[in-house]
């Protein structure tokens, strides 16, 4: 598969202001982003390029002061997973419970939890802020005989780690092609026969109605906001909705669309400013 880079520089520089670039060029298409001294190089297969959606995202985005150049460049065409499988990733250990590596890594500790990952070219290792706290949040929580989402799955670790905790079954779902594929790879690994992964968006959840007892949505702000009154339909009337992939400063915004939903929030924590959000339902009608 043919490739297209973009390599940004944001002045002035911050990993704060790289992650919302990125979170932002991931839902135009954008699928592996490496890290830069003055900003990020971003990957897009060929066919998905568009760049006036990149120029729509510099226009928008929403960190003030924050200015942003790009070059563009073909890259050679190769496979790419390959080349990321050779580098890999470093194993992670959540809390001393759970062990996240890929297929290549031995001699690590043995634990209650152990979740294999390639993620290839899809977002959720562990290693990021938000995923890292979602999974510590499931892994204490009680999922036993439960049916949850993971909306956004990526790698579908948090199904993963959703399923190994005790729920009894599992719907994953991300617009990106190449993320489903992951994700169904990752879930024989890790021999996970109740998940079902799903292409497409959150319109797929017209036939989930009443269905989750948690929703776990790691995905940009703004998607999260358009797309919760399908998420607060998709609950039990006790269901839990668990957001992230945001800052602080957005944390207004989506509890003011949630609360007027009829969720309540019942945990707010961070980490290096990424916030996760805990609500639960409280009334079955929708303002």
């Amino acid at each position: 598969m043919k490739y297209i880079e973009l390599d940004f520089t944001l002045f002035p520089y911050s990993e704060d202001a790289s992650d919302v670039l990125s979170a932002m060029l991931a839902d135009v298409g954008f699928d592996t982003f490496q890290p830069t001294d003055n900003g990020v190089k971003a990957y897009v297969p060929e066919s998905e390029f568009m760049e006036s959606s990149v120029k729509d995202i510099i226009d928008d985005f929403f960190l003030e002061d924050v200015g942003i150049t790009y070059s563009v460049a073909e890259m050679e065409d190769k496979n790419w997973n390959e080349e990321w499988e050779r580098n890999g990733f470093e194993p992670i250990v959540v809390d001393g419970l759970c062990t996240i590596h890929s297929t290549e890594h031995t001699g690590l500790p043995r634990l209650k939890y152990d979740i294999t990952i390639n993620p290839c070219m899809a977002f959720g290792s562990g290693s990021h802020e938000t995923t890292y706290q979602l999974t510590s949040l499931l892994l204490q929580e009680d999922l036993t005989g439960k049916c949850v989402l993971d909306m956004g799955c990526g790698t579908c670790v948090l199904a993963i780690a959703m399923c190994l905790n005790g729920a009894e079954r599992a719907v994953a779902i991300d617009v990106d092609k190449s993320s489903v594929e992951n994700s169904r790879l990752n879930c024989r690994l890790n021999g996970m026969e109740n998940v079902e992964v799903l292409h497409g968006d959150a319109t797929l959840l017209e036939s989930y109605e009443g269905c989750f007892d948690l929703i776990v949505a790691n995905i940009h702000r703004n998607i999260i906001i358009n797309d919760m009154p399908d998420y607060v339909r998709s609950l039990t009337p006790t269901g839990k909705l668990w957001v992230s992939g945001f800052f602080s400063e957005d944390v207004p915004a989506v509890k003011d669309v949630a609360e007027n939903l009829g969720l309540k929030l019942t945990r707010q924590q961070a980490q290096n400013d990424w916030t996760v959000l805990c609500f639960e339902r409280t009334s079955n009608d929708m303002k």
